[in-house]
C-alpha cells in the first residue's frame, strides 16, 4: 500500500542565491533566474494545494509571453521586478501597471477585457438591459452609452465592460485613461450598483 501524499508546505522556500564570485556566462542573468525560480516555486505550491484539495490534476493555462510577464509582475510586487519586466517587454510603465491591476482583478479574462474590445451577441446585451430595468430600485437606470462590449455611464467617468467569461468589469477614468477599478460580477445590476458606489480613487 502506497503512503499518503506529504502535507502541503506552509510556504515556499527561498530560491538559491547565485553567487557573484565570478562573472555570469554571456546571456545569463542571475537576478532574472532568481525571480523565475521564486515564481516557479509559488506556482508549484499552488498546483500542489489544488491537487491535494480535490485530487484533480491541475494544468496551468497556456499564456502568451505578455500574459506571463503580467502574471509575474502581479504576483511579485517588488519594484525591481516590475521595472525589469517593463524593460524586457519594451512596454511603457503605465501600460504594464494597467495590465497588472487588471490581472489582480480577474487573471487572463480581465486582461483580455482591458485590451480587446469585442462585440457580444445582441441578445446577450438585450437581456442585460432588461435585467437592469427589472432589478434597479426605481426602474430608472443611469443613462448608458454603449460601444461594443463597453457601457459608459453618461456624465460620469465610469464604465462597465462585458467579458467573454460572462462577467461585468468596472472601469474608471484616471487622467484621461480607462483603468480597471474592481472585481467583476456576473450580474449587470450588481456590477453597476457597485461601480456607482466606488470612490474616485485607484483600487
Amino acid at each position: 500500500m502506497l503512503p499518503g501524499p506529504p502535507p502541503l508546505p506552509e510556504r515556499t522556500g527561498h530560491p538559491p542565491v547565485f553567487e557573484a564570485s565570478q562573472p555570469a556566462e554571456p546571456g545569463i542573468d542571475p537576478e532574472a533566474l532568481q525571480i523565475l525560480a521564486a515564481d516557479a516555486a509559488k506556482r508549484a505550491r499552488r498546483q500542489l494545494a489544488a491537487a491535494l484539495a480535490d485530487d484533480t490534476p491541475q494544468t496551468p493555462a497556456d499564456l502568451t509571453e505578455w500574459q506571463d510577464a503580467v502574471r509575474i509582475a502581479a504576483e511579485h510586487p517588488q519594484i525591481e521586478v516590475f521595472a525589469r519586466i517593463a524593460q524586457s517587454t519594451d512596454r511603457p510603465l503605465s501600460e504594464l501597471a494597467q495590465a497588472v491591476r487588471a490581472w489582480r482583478h480577474g487573471g487572463i479574462a480581465a486582461l483580455e477585457v482591458l485590451q480587446d474590445p469585442w462585440t457580444p451577441d445582441p441578445s446577450v446585451l438585450a437581456r442585460a438591459r432588461a435585467s437592469l430595468a427589472d432589478d434597479w430600485a426605481d426602474g430608472r437606470t443611469p443613462q448608458l452609452r454603449a460601444w461594443r462590449n463597453r457601457w459608459t455611464i453618461v456624465g460620469r467617468d465610469r464604465q462597465l465592460r462585458y467579458g467573454r467569461d460572462g462577467r461585468w468589469y468596472p472601469y474608471g477614468k484616471e487622467d484621461g485613461t480607462w483603468w480597471p477599478i474592481g472585481p467583476p460580477d456576473p450580474d449587470p445590476a450588481t456590477a453597476l450598483a457597485a461601480l456607482l458606489a466606488l470612490q474616485d480613487r485607484p483600487s
